[in-house]
């Protein structure tokens, strides 16, 4: 979540001034008169200053505009559900993915949560509990919901260590810009870029996993 500013960018003011010339008409007499400057001067004074104010007020003007922008722009993370503490609401929560004939997606979730160790035991009982009530669900798995998304996904060996390696990485930076890393977030965020095409996450190029693998000691080290 860059947040962008307008530069104001530097105007230039031409001023432009008249000068009153004196023209002797034919026929009338030349009179001798003492011209003085100074009525002039004061109103290029006056002019200058006007044009000085209102230029102040513009910028302050547009510098209240970017703080307004810059507090619009501030992220604001959506608000997540409750971990489903029992049957009951597991089948709550899972009803509008199973609507959108995804429900794999849920459980890849939840799969994710329970990774970062954040799933409470009440919703593993709860999953559990699921399983034995709907037995075909994970038949392929034996009744194991985390061995079924594993290998109806194709999960590789290495998947906890990108969820791992990636949680520690945004949640920080989340928490650098002054929010709330919401773990159920993050697993869906996880999910979409794991899922999209050509995605590079689980993807380990030359030491990459080992220093991954490094953070995660340190991290969970300090936890």
């Amino acid at each position: 979540m860059e947040k962008r500013l307008k530069n104001i960018g530097e105007g230039s003011l031409k001023l432009s001034s008249t000068t009153n010339q004196t023209r002797s008409r034919k026929g009338t007499a030349e009179l001798d008169v003492s011209y003085s400057k100074e009525p002039m001067i004061i109103l290029r004074r006056l002019y200058l200053v006007i044009i000085i104010g209102v230029i102040n007020i513009s910028v302050f003007a547009q510098n209240d505009k970017m703080e307004i922008e810059m507090k619009q722009e501030k992220y604001i993370p959506p608000v997540m559900p409750d971990y489903p503490t029992s049957y009951e609401e597991v089948i709550k929560l899972l009803v509008p993915y199973y609507h959108e004939q995804r429900p794999l997606d849920y459980f890849f979730e939840l799969f994710v949560i329970d990774t970062l160790e954040e799933l409470p035991s009440e919703t593993s009982e709860a999953l559990i509990e699921f399983s034995e009530k709907h037995p075909t669900f994970f038949e392929s798995s034996n009744g194991n919901w985390k061995l079924y998304v594993k290998t109806q996904l194709h999960l590789s060996e290495t998947i906890e260590i990108a969820i791992w390696d990636l949680w520690i990485t945004n949640s920080k930076k989340a928490t650098d810009e002054g929010w709330i890393y919401h773990p159920w977030h993050y697993a869906q965020n996880f999910r979409d870029n794991y899922s999209v095409e050509g995605s590079r996450v689980d993807v380990w190029e030359g030491n990459s996993l080992n220093l991954a693998k490094e953070r995660i000691r340190k991290f969970r080290n300090n936890r």
